[in-house]
């Protein structure tokens, strides 16, 4: 059985990036393991901005625009892991629509990149499905930083959605 890690961060790429893992999942009978870094550093606004922030409890879009308006820093670790976990269960319930066999992996802390290679390491995970973009959407480049890193020192395949 083949592993694809598909890290997850409520971007519209990420959701497209686990529509495609589940294709090759059923294709290729694999199991998908979704991954969730924290967004450390991320403004209250950039993340009302996720695809996913729809789905927010509205206790939780009060916090994020309070801190939004209120302040430029960064949204706190608390109401991080609040999204993080929002968005993990929103994309493991995508999942499970199709029928695909999924797990979470535990909400990671620190360099995205780094997290995402370790786990496929450890994971010993032969795909790794992720949006070109994530949270922050620059235009300079068609890949973020995070999936240039991943995907020039990725020891398996790297597919790369849009």
């Amino acid at each position: 059985m083949h592993t694809i890690l598909v890290p997850v961060d409520g971007s519209d790429h990420a959701s497209k990036a686990i529509s495609i893992a589940c294709d090759l999942a059923e294709k290729y009978d694999g199991r998908i393991v979704l991954l969730h870094i924290l967004a450390d550093g991320k403004g209250a606004a950039d993340l009302l901005g996720l695809s996913v922030a729809r789905t927010f409890p509205p206790k939780l879009k009060e916090q994020l625009k309070l801190v939004a308006t209120k302040t430029n820093q960064p949204a706190p670790e608390a109401v991080l892991r609040l999204i993080g976990e929002k968005i993990l269960e929103e994309a493991k319930a995508k999942v499970a629509r199709r029928g695909v066999e999924a797990e979470v992996a535990p909400i990671s802390v620190g360099s995205p990149a780094e997290n995402i290679l370790s786990t496929q390491e450890k994971l010993g995970a032969s795909m790794i499905v992720m949006g070109c973009r994530g949270v922050t959407d620059a235009t300079q480049s068609s890949h973020g930083s995070v999936s240039n890193t991943v995907f020039s020192r990725a020891a398996c395949t790297c597919l790369s959605v849009k």
